[in-house]
C-alpha cells in the first residue's frame, strides 16, 4: 500500500479490522457484515479456521479439532448460531448411541451410553455398590441438559431480561453451584468400582476440571446436543468462510498482525509484519488473548481481572495428536475407545500415560476412501519440552515424534490387528506445532482449563482505557472450544451495533 493510499484510507476508510480468521474471527465478520459493516479479516496462515483445522496425507484427512459439536439439537442456542453462520447447513449430523467405550486390562468393557436410563443400568450392572452416586449423577445431567447461553450479550441486557434469564435457570441453580465447586478427581474418588472411576475420569478429560464438565458432557449426549457433523473441521470452517465471503467480507491471508495502532487510547488500526499500517474505525482481535494483550498492546491495558487469570489460573495442557491412515477397514471398532496400557507410554521428560484413547473414522466420516480407516489419538503433554526440543535439538525432535508414533501404532495393533502391517500414513502434531500455526499461549489448544477456581470467570470483551477495541475467541470463557468462540463473535457484533445505535439483526444462511 502506497503512502498516498494510506493517507486516503486513514481519512475515509470505515472498515472494521478483525485479527484472526479462526471460528471467532469468521463469526464476528459474518455478524458485522449482516448488520451493514464493512470488515476485513487479517489471517497469518494461508487458510481459515485457526485451531479448527484438518490436513491431508495422501488419501487420508487428519482432523485436528472436531470430535463432536455442541449445538446439534435444533432447540439449542448454538444450533441457531451454526445455521446463521452456514457451518452445518446441508450436512449430515450423526448422534451416536455410545459416547465412548472404556476397557480394562482384564478385558472388561464399559459403554458410556448417550441415553441416561441406559447409562444408569450399565453403570449399576458393573458397580451396584455405587448405585446411589450413579443416580445422583444422572439426575444432575438431566437437570443441567437444558442449560443454554443467552443469545444476547449480558452487558446489553435490561434488568427485566436478566431477571427473566435468572428465572429460567432457577430449576438448575442449586445443581450448577454444587457441581461447579467440585473437582473431578475428588468427586470420582468417592466411587468404589475402579472401572467406573476410570470411566468417569475419561469422560471428564482432566482431574482438575470442575465436576460440572462431567455433568454437562452427559447432559449434552442425552439431549442429542453434541452430535458428529460429517466432513469434520474442514467442511465446518469452509461453511463459515463461504458465508462470510457471500456477505461481502474480505480475508487477507498470509498477513500477520504484529501490533494494534493506538492514538489517544483509541484503536485506530493494525501494523503488519511487513511494516504496513492499515487504518480502521475499530479493531477486533480474535487471536490468542495473551499475544494480543501483552504483545500487540504491550500490556498497557490490563486490570486486576486480567492479571488474576494469567497469574493464577491453569490452561489446557499441551497436546500430542497421533494420526494414522490405515489401508484396512475395522467395521466392528467403537467410534471412540479408551484402552489400558500394559506399560506406561512416556510422552515427554515428565509425563507418562497409562491409558490411550483412540477415535476411529471410516469412509462415512469423509476422512478416507472405502476400505481404509483413520485413527486419531490425543494425549496431554508438556509444552516446554517439545518447544525446547524443536528449537534446540531438531534432530532429536524428529526422532522423538517417530518413536511415539511407532509406539502408538504398536499399541493399537495389539487391539486392532493389521494396523502396523497396513499403515500407509502417519503424523504427529506436538504442542510446538499448535504454537507455530496458531500462536496460542503455552501451546494450549483450548484455552483456560475449567477448574472450580476459574469457572464463571472470564476475560472482558473490552480492555480498560482502550476505545474501539474488542476481544473475541475461546480465551474469553473457561473451557474454550468452538461454540463459545463463535458466540463471542456474535456478542461483539451486538456490542458494536449498540454503540452505534443500530438494531442487531441476523439472517439464515
Amino acid at each position: 500500500m502506497s503512502k498516498s493510499s494510506l493517507e486516503t484510507a486513514a481519512t475515509g476508510d470505515d472498515k472494521i479490522i478483525i485479527i484472526g480468521g479462526g471460528i471467532a474471527g469468521l463469526a464476528c465478520g459474518c455478524y458485522l457484515q449482516m448488520n451493514g459493516y464493512r470488515t476485513e479479516i487479517f489471517e497469518a496462515n494461508n487458510s481459515p479456521g485457526g485451531l479448527c483445522v484438518a490436513w491431508d496425507r495422501g488419501p487420508y484427512t487428519f482432523d485436528g479439532c472436531l470430535r463432536f459439536l455442541v449445538g446439534t439439537n435444533p432447540s439449542s442456542t448454538f444450533y441457531k448460531v451454526w445455521k446463521e453462520l452456514g457451518a452445518i447447513n446441508g450436512r449430515e449430523i450423526l448422534h451416536r448411541k455410545e459416547i465412548l467405550r472404556v476397557e480394562d486390562l482384564e478385558g472388561q468393557a464399559l459403554s458410556v451410553s448417550a441415553d441416561l436410563d441406559q447409562l444408569a443400568r450399565d453403570f449399576k450392572q458393573i458397580a451396584p455398590e455405587d448405585a446411589v452416586l450413579i443416580d445422583k449423577l444422572v439426575r444432575a445431567a438431566r437437570c443441567c441438559a437444558p442449560l443454554e447461553p443467552p443469545e444476547k450479550a449480558m452487558e446489553l441486557m435490561t434488568t427485566w431480561e436478566k431477571t427473566r434469564m435468572l428465572f429460567s435457570f432457577l430449576p438448575m441453580l442449586l445443581t450448577l453451584g454444587t457441581w461447579k465447586n467440585r473437582e473431578v478427581a475428588s468427586y470420582v474418588a468417592r466411587y468404589k468400582n475402579p472401572l467406573l472411576r476410570e470411566t468417569l475420569m475419561v469422560v471428564a478429560g482432566h482431574p482438575r476440571m470442575s465436576a460440572l464438565v462431567l455433568v454437562m458432557m452427559l447432559g449434552w449426549g442425552a439431549r442429542k446436543n453434541a452430535g458428529y457433523v460429517t466432513g469434520g473441521s474442514r467442511a465446518f470452517t469452509r461453511g463459515i468462510a463461504s458465508r462470510y465471503a457471500r456477505l461481502g467480507g474480505v480475508v487477507r491471508y498470509n498477513t500477520q498482525v504484529t501490533s494494534v495502532t493506538v492514538e489517544n487510547n483509541r484503536a485506530t488500526g493494525v501494523q503488519c509484519a511487513d511494516g504496513t499500517v492499515v487504518p480502521a474505525t475499530a479493531v477486533v482481535s480474535c487471536v490468542d488473548a495473551h499475544t494480543t494483550i501483552f504483545k500487540m498492546l504491550e500490556g498497557r491495558y490490563v486490570n486486576r481481572q486480567i492479571q488474576y487469570l494469567y497469574k493464577n489460573c491453569e490452561v489446557f495442557p499441551g497436546l500430542l495428536q497421533a494420526s494414522l491412515g490405515i489401508n484396512q477397514a475395522f467395521p466392528d471398532a467403537p467410534q471412540t475407545l479408551n484402552l489400558p496400557l500394559s506399560r506406561p507410554l512416556k510422552v515427554d521428560d515428565i509425563n507418562q500415560h497409562e491409558r490411550l484413547e483412540v477415535s476411529v473414522h471410516g469412509p462415512q466420516s469423509g476422512f478416507c476412501p472405502a476400505g481404509k480407516t483413520v485413527m486419531i489419538v490425543r494425549l496431554f503433554t508438556r509444552y516446554e519440552y517439545w518447544v525446547d526440543l524443536k528449537h534446540h535439538h531438531p534432530n532429536d525432535y524428529v526422532k522423538a515424534k517417530e518413536n511415539i508414533v511407532r509406539e502408538i501404532a504398536g499399541i493399537l495393533d495389539r487391539r486392532f490387528p493389521g494396523v502396523v502391517a497396513h499403515l500407509e500414513q502417519a503424523d504427529l502434531a506436538t504442542p510446538a506445532t499448535f504454537a507455530h500455526f496458531t500462536g496460542n499461549w503455552q501451546g494450549s489448544f483450548q484455552g483456560w482449563l475449567p477448574t472450580p477456581r476459574i469457572l464463571g470467570r472470564r476475560l472482558p470483551r473490552t480492555l480498560p482505557g482502550l476505545k474501539d477495541f474488542y476481544l473475541g475467541g475461546h480465551w474469553l470463557d473457561p473451557g474454550g472450544g468452538l461454540p463459545p468462540a463463535a458466540l463471542s463473535g456474535r456478542y461483539i457484533a451486538q456490542v458494536i451495533c449498540a454503540r452505534d445505535g443500530k438494531v442487531f439483526t441476523t439472517t439464515q444462511a
